[in-house]
């Protein structure tokens, strides 16, 4: 089931909400406010943000938010409900907007209607590679690929952007969360595992391509190397 993420600075509140998406089969993460949840993006299928929070409020965080991710799907749940607030926040980026207090049954809906739009769970085939996001199953040539859910998301992440240069700090806001202080040689580790199972060999890739000096880039003719 897709995991949210619940960011909200009022313990009881950000409780009942996770409790009531539970009890919807969800898996749940949760965050206090803004800077807690940067760490937690990395594994989040849609977000559940407040705005009024302190460190980093809700707004400070959708557009950090956008500028690396702009298909996560993001609904604020505020107490902030004028139309200028709502407007802000859909200008931002957010996908849905919801006032406190919490009405269960049309937030649940809401949630629904957005991970059923979400391209997150769409199958992706690059090649002989069939992605399945909702299962993180991975198949090559109808092959099942034995990977850990780490490696599944980097592949996703290359495979939503076939043939283009993505940089390891962009790799590692996508799979692991945006932390301000990451040692982004863990993708470099990741590259390599996952470049083991998929029979890759790095100085003539099918599959993946080091770009040196830049990041990696999924290789869309996965029959030759760059």
């Amino acid at each position: 089931m897709p995991t949210i993420l619940v960011v909200d600075d009022e313990p009881a509140f950000r409780e009942m909400v996770s409790r009531l998406l539970e009890q919807e089969g969800y898996r749940i993460l949760q965050a206090e406010n803004g800077e807690e949840a940067l760490g937690l993006l990395g594994r989040a299928d849609l977000v559940v943000l407040d705005i009024n929070m302190p460190k980093l409020n809700g707004l400070e965080l959708l557009e950090i938010i956008r500028e690396y991710d702009r298909e996560l799907p993001v609904l604020m749940l505020t107490a902030y409900d004028k139309e200028e607030d709502r407007v802000t926040g859909l200008t931002l980026g957010a996908d849905d907007y919801m006032g406190k207090p919490l009405r269960a049954r049309e937030f649940l809906a809401r949630v629904k209607a957005l991970l059923r739009r979400s391209k997150r769970f769409e199958v992706l085939r690059v090649g002989s590679l069939e992605l399945d996001p909702f299962t993180e199953e991975a198949r090559l040539e109808g092959r099942l690929l034995d990977l850990s859910s780490t490696e599944f998301r980097l592949l996703l992440a290359l495979a939503r952007h076939p043939g283009a240069t993505l940089p390891r700090a962009h790799l590692f806001a996508q799979v692991w969360g945006l932390e301000e202080e990451v040692d982004e040689r863990v993708v470099d580790t990741t590259v390599a595992r996952l470049r083991k199972k998929l029979g890759d060999n790095p100085k003539n890739p099918r599959y993946i391509a080091t770009v040196f000096g830049r990041g990696y880039r999924l290789l869309v003719d996965q029959g030759a190397s760059p």
